[in-house]
């Protein structure tokens, strides 16, 4: 098994923001990971259409995040079987590649139906959590409390959904986006 301390973080990212730039650098400055995977969702589970390409969407988190250190963008999901559940990204990490230190990246918000993910106790059997906190009130459910980490987490509140409306009516959303996301919007004329 391998040692290194290994982060997974998925979502969709449709677009990547501020908001998501935040958070990975949040995990990546706890102590607790050497490298953050960034796993863009081919196919998420829990969404049924996405505005955004595979492809485009991971271009956009290649651009922003390339001067982040210890972040990788992993594209495994993409040859794993759909749908794309966390719990068999874990496994893949651990059982194929042999990363025996994995913790599984979300934030605050998500914990609150993170017990109606498909198989989240697999999750917790094989993984220890590290949670981003989003709002200064927030408490773990007492079923984490051996099973998940805070990480100090400085909140900064976009919503891909209210960026990709805003977008769509061609308003500004540049105090929102990398710079480099906004120009590859704006070349490849999405979210129109």
């Amino acid at each position: 098994m391998l040692e290194k301390r290994i982060g997974l973080f998925g979502g969709s990212f449709d677009p990547i923001h501020l908001g998501h730039l935040a958070i990975l650098e949040s995990f990546i400055s706890s102590g607790y990971i050497d490298e953050l995977w960034v796993l863009v969702n081919p196919n998420p589970p829990h969404k049924h259409a996405l505005d955004a390409s595979y492809s485009d969407r991971l271009r956009m988190v290649e651009m922003a995040t390339k001067d982040i250190n210890g972040c990788l963008i992993s594209r495994i999901e993409e040859d794993l079987p759909t749908p794309n559940y966390s719990y068999k990204t874990i496994n893949y990490v651990i059982d194929n590649l042999g990363y025996s230190n994995v913790y599984f990246c979300l934030g605050s918000d998500s914990i609150g139906s993170f017990n109606t993910w498909k198989n989240y106790e697999k999750i917790l059997d094989r993984v220890m959590l590290l949670v981003a906190q989003r709002s200064t009130d927030f408490r773990l459910p007492s079923y984490l409390n051996m099973k998940a980490m805070m990480v100090e987490h400085e909140l900064v509140t976009v919503s891909s959904t209210h960026l990709r409306k805003r977008l769509q009516l061609g308003e500004s959303s540049g105090e929102q986006l990398h710079v480099s996301t906004l120009e590859y919007i704006s070349k490849h004329n999405l979210y129109r």
